[in-house]
């Protein structure tokens, strides 16, 4: 085995060659590091952890004592030069020019954080790089970032990761919510004023329900003001009328100005514990709550969008019975302080501000 000496310099960016590979290969079979490898090779740990995830393969070996899961054999994954060498080559045919994220592997790490531990979209993160002063030396758009993610050029990052991107099931029958018919005073959605319908006016929300795990009663009441995106999440014991009213109430002490001029009017969808128009608008002093049509989700577009926010730290199944009050309300300021590509990346705290 060829050996270089430990200390070789690392330069500031190089591509593996075929002949490396092999060296790594040999590296891997002796036992070696990744940080001992990376020494003797001359480049980054980052580099040889995303060259052994290229070059792992599954190979059929004598299997090891109490281990049988093929008859004598068992599966291994070893890093094989050969096969990386190759899918190095397709990936190189595919890619077209240079990556530019091998060059700059502070803005890769900055960006796998953001996306993986605080969750925010690719979008969200470079609107947020080009809002406050980009400081790293690669820059990129958020098509290119999507397509590094898609093409797994990331060590710790994969589309699993985004939101979007992995919840595309749509919504069946069977996962619709009930609709109270019987709602025949509330006033509809098509009443509304147009300056309200083209978000001109502040204090205007729109409400609804997410429930938990099945079987379980404790729901969180969401309201999201159209203008600003604001988002505001109330904990209650169940979804009736009755605590959809005193949540309401309890909002009152945690808004901050003229209650009525925060709320104008609710829009809300037909389901029965949203049935007491006339209650809500007692509990929320404001002027009118309107109603949405049945399985028409897009009319109350920025709650739906809210709630999916929401489900990123609480997803479907969740039991809310062990939710506590501050974990709801660290996740509130989180959708709350998320920069908005609507808002030129401001967040929806920046533009609530302004109105108040």
């Amino acid at each position: 085995m060829e050996q270089n000496h430990c200390t070789t310099k690392t330069g500031k960016w190089k591509q593996l060659t075929e002949r490396d590979r092999y060296k790594i290969e040999a590296y891997f079979q002796a036992g070696l590091k990744p940080q001992e490898i990376a020494a003797y090779i001359g480049c980054s740990k980052r580099t040889i952890e995303r060259e052994r995830r290229l070059g792992m393969t599954a190979q059929l070996k004598p299997a090891t004592k109490n281990i049988k899961t093929c008859g004598d054999l068992q599966v291994q994954w070893v890093y094989l030069a050969d096969a990386a060498q190759r899918r190095h080559e397709e990936n190189a045919a595919r890619k077209g020019r240079g990556l530019k994220i091998d060059k700059d592997h502070a803005l890769a790490r900055h960006i796998e954080h953001k996306i993986k531990t605080e969750k925010w979209s690719p979008a969200a993160v470079i609107g947020e790089l080009c809002q406050r002063g980009w400081s790293y030396d690669v820059r990129i758009c958020v098509k290119t970032l999507y397509n590094y993610i898609d093409q797994q050029l990331f060590l710790e990052l994969t589309n699993d990761d985004l939101l979007y991107k992995k919840n595309r099931d749509k919504q069946t029958e069977n996962s619709r919510r009930g609709v109270a018919w019987n709602n025949r005073d509330g006033k509809s959605i098509d009443e509304r004023p147009e300056p309200v319908n083209r978000r001109e006016e502040f204090g205007h929300w729109e409400i609804d329900l997410v429930v938990g795990r099945k079987g379980t009663k404790p729901v969180i009441l969401t309201l999201v003001e159209r203008q600003t995106r604001k988002s505001l999440y109330v904990l209650i014991k169940n979804k009736s009328q009755k605590e959809v009213l005193q949540a309401l109430r309890r909002l009152q002490r945690r808004v901050k100005g003229d209650f009525t001029h925060v709320f104008k009017s609710i829009t809300a969808n037909k389901g029965s514990e949203f049935l007491d128009g006339e209650g809500m608008k007692r509990a929320a002093k404001c002027g009118e709550v309107y109603y949405a049509h049945p399985y028409s989700s897009w009319e109350r577009g920025s709650n739906e969008n809210g709630n999916r926010m929401l489900r990123r730290f609480l997803p479907k199944g969740t039991d809310f019975s062990k939710l506590k009050p501050k974990e709801l309300q660290r996740i509130e300021d989180w959708v709350n302080d998320y920069p908005r590509k609507i808002f030129g990346y401001k967040s929806a705290n920046d533009m609530y501000a302004a109105m108040i």
